[in-house]
């Protein structure tokens, strides 16, 4: 019973001093993860003292650790490792190998370690904050940009090597010290994988298919749990880290046919004991020992930092070969992650770190977090400042090199259009200027796109259109229209500003992703700004109309005053007649729309006979509704009056023709 009070007291005094310190954090705009380290090292036994068993503080660590390794797992897919290849397979694997390396090196030459340890103390440098970096990517809308999808693919690929570094652990510690040993814990983790997948393909749908069936949420959730706390014991009882098996356990219902289901489930578990293991990780801090240590913990964050800076600058810039990417890049990953802290608590424990380097690196690695969001809210002030004034020269060579052919390929292009950023909306702007036969040149940070779509015979190019120089390469001046598709909104600022101020008369066309983006690119004069989260409102609007059977007419004028007036219209579309949309039920499941003759309209006093829009469109007229009043299959002779609603029915392709007849008869 003692235990059992102990632990309840536990929980509940992490509980109650994290309320009101990530609260503070919060409105301080301070990720909620700094707040719950603050939580730990208040706390726990070197702070207020509240909590002082370290053993259970390291047990609800190991569960934070499981829990979080599980929901790392149902979160992953094989389909965005494939999406991301080229970002996880390259650039994340020469960012760990890279920084690996110099660790390695840096350790050999200064700290006269063994081999192992050099590289244990690589991969613990070389880990990035996965739940602090795609937070702060997601708030910012970042996550899409060129710096946001490598971000995000090194991470997944650093995810990855935890469970592989987890898995070599015993190696590394000489607890497999024979080529024999080594060879069979190998053959054994591959084994257990294997088989997992096994059963996984075969028993697991079953297992859930049976529990959805009773729509028990509880027992649907439970299973989850016994799922992932069985198989990382079954791995710890063959010898295997419990992260490992739980990781594993998660990525199995990541494949299957109940993977959102399970995430909507675990999401707030696992936000809770992602709270707990940070928390727990400031419990284990000591910070009288780090003040007793300043100048040993600011040198070894310093040291991290420059290694890590190297690492993952140069594998950013020889996969991607832009600049500016490469150092966005770097300011969003240059902190040291919580998977590192995973790493450390099992090298304590292996006998990699002693207590005392252990403290420090802890020290050292939390400060990284703490000061994580104010460089990445500096990132690009950071970024531009490097490239116009320590280094314009050396980049202006560099991107002036890279567009160096398109004075030999290109023909002399004038009037025609530059499209910068070639993803969806990208290529939809490229088909149709391609149909219509106008000119047009693009512009792409992703090195493999230009590849592939150069080889397609597109006139697509390689640079970075920030840069004044290849914007001039391009010849802005002589554009008609510049269209800027891409995700990165401080990018998006500056090209738009580059180009007006070299072509006042250039037409430019700019997407972006809210629409709080608008006026801040209205004000750099760009002549329209569409954001995708107002394009999809009023899609979603109309769609809604449409299921009130409101006139196509209606809906079209309503989206253009929308679209032309920037959301102030609705404020003034209190006097649309929705009496309109009632009486229609007969019609219901059929293939119609519907068509209002508003005031002026030229169809008013005309025949059906006289209008003959089944003759010319295909389509009939099958009602009209006339006030309260409908006149089903109406003769020919009708004649159509002013406020009447046109009932059409046809094919869609004809309906489509009919609009657009009728709308010929407009005042």
């Amino acid at each position: 019973m003692e235990g059992l009070i102990e632990v309840l007291k536990s929980f509940l005094l992490i509980f109650l001093g994290c309320i009101p310190v990530v609260w503070a954090t919060t409105k301080l705009k301070v990720p909620s993860v700094i707040g719950f380290l603050i939580t730990g090292i208040l706390v726990g036994p070197y702070g207020i003292g509240l909590l002082k068993d370290v053993h259970l503080i390291e047990t609800l660590a190991e569960m934070g650790v499981i829990f979080l390794m599980f929901t790392i797992g149902i979160e992953f897919s094989i389909k965005k490792l494939i999406a991301y290849r080229n970002e996880v397979l390259l650039t994340g694997f020469l960012q760990v190998f890279l920084t690996v390396l110099l660790i390695l090196g840096l350790s050999l030459v200064f700290l006269k370690t063994s081999f192992s340890n050099g590289v244990f103390y690589g991969f613990l440098v070389a880990m990035s904050s996965t739940a602090l970096v795609l937070k702060m990517l997601m708030d910012r809308g970042e996550i899409n940009s060129p710096y946001g999808r490598t971000s995000f693919g090194v991470l997944i690929f650093q995810d990855l090597t935890v469970v592989f570094v987890m898995l070599m652990l015993p190696i590394l510690a000489g607890k497999e010290g024979s080529l024999g040993g080594l060879f069979f814990s190998i053959f054994k983790s591959f084994g257990f994988i294997i088989g997992l997948f096994l059963v996984a393909y075969y028993a697991v749908p079953y297992i859930f298919h049976q529990i959805v069936k009773t729509k028990s949420r509880e027992l649907f959730l439970m299973t989850l749990l016994s799922l992932a706390l069985g198989t990382a014991f079954f791995s710890y009882q063959i010898g295997l880290s419990l992260a490992l098996g739980a990781f594993l356990a998660g990525l199995v219902i990541s494949e299957s046919d109940y993977a959102y289901q399970s995430v909507a489930e675990i999401k707030p578990l696992k936000d809770l004991l992602m709270a707990i293991f940070f928390v727990s990780i400031g419990l284990l801090l000591n910070p009288t020992f780090l003040l007793n240590n300043f100048l040993k913990t600011l040198a070894l964050l310093g040291v991290m930092l420059l290694v890590k800076f190297a690492g993952i600058f140069i594998a950013t810039l020889l996969v991607n070969r832009s600049l500016r990417v490469a150092l966005l890049t770097t300011f969003y990953l240059l902190q040291i992650g919580e998977f590192s802290f995973v790493l450390a608590l099992e090298g304590k424990r292996m006998g990699f770190l002693s207590e005392e380097f252990y403290q420090v690196f802890m020290g050292a690695s939390i400060a990284s977090l703490f000061i994580t969001p104010f460089w990445i809210q500096f990132s690009h002030n950071l970024t531009e400042f490097f490239l116009s004034k320590i280094s314009s020269k050396l980049y202006v060579r560099y991107q002036k090199r890279r567009a160096v052919k398109i004075k030999e390929e290109k023909a002399e292009l004038k009037d025609h259009t530059i499209v910068v950023g070639f993803g969806v909306a990208g290529k939809n702007i490229v088909y149709g200027l391609k149909t219509l036969k106008i000119p047009y040149v693009i512009l792409e940070m992703n090195p493999n796109t230009v590849k592939n779509y150069r080889q397609k015979g597109e006139p697509i190019f390689f640079g970075d259109a920030t840069n004044r120089e290849i914007l001039l390469k391009f010849g802005v001046r002589e554009a008609k229209t510049l269209v800027v598709s891409m995700g990165d909104v401080i990018a998006t600022r500056k090209i738009v500003s580059i180009a007006k101020k070299e072509n006042p008369q250039l037409y430019i066309i700019v997407r972006s992703k809210f629409v709080a983006e608008m006026e801040e690119l209205l004000k750099l004069e760009a002549n329209e700004v569409i954001p995708e989260e107002f394009e999809v409102s009023i899609e979603m609007f109309a769609k809604v109309l449409e299921t009130y059977k409101v006139p196509k007419n209606v809906i079209y004028e309503l989206l253009e005053n929308l679209r032309s007036k920037h959301y102030r219209a609705f404020r003034n579309v209190q006097d649309l007649k929705f009496e309109l949309l009632e009486g229609l039920e007969f019609l219901k499941g059929e293939n119609i729309q519907n068509f209002l003759v508003k005031k002026g309209y030229r169809l008013a006093g005309k025949s059906i006979k006289e209008l003959g829009l089944r003759s010319k469109t295909g389509v009939t007229i099958i009602a009209i509704k006339r006030g309260p009043e409908f006149l089903i299959n109406p003769s020919p002779e009708e004649k159509i009056e002013e406020g009447d609603v046109l009932i059409l029915i046809g094919k869609e392709e004809d309906l489509a023709k009919a609009q657009a007849y009728l709308k010929e008869f407009e005042p």
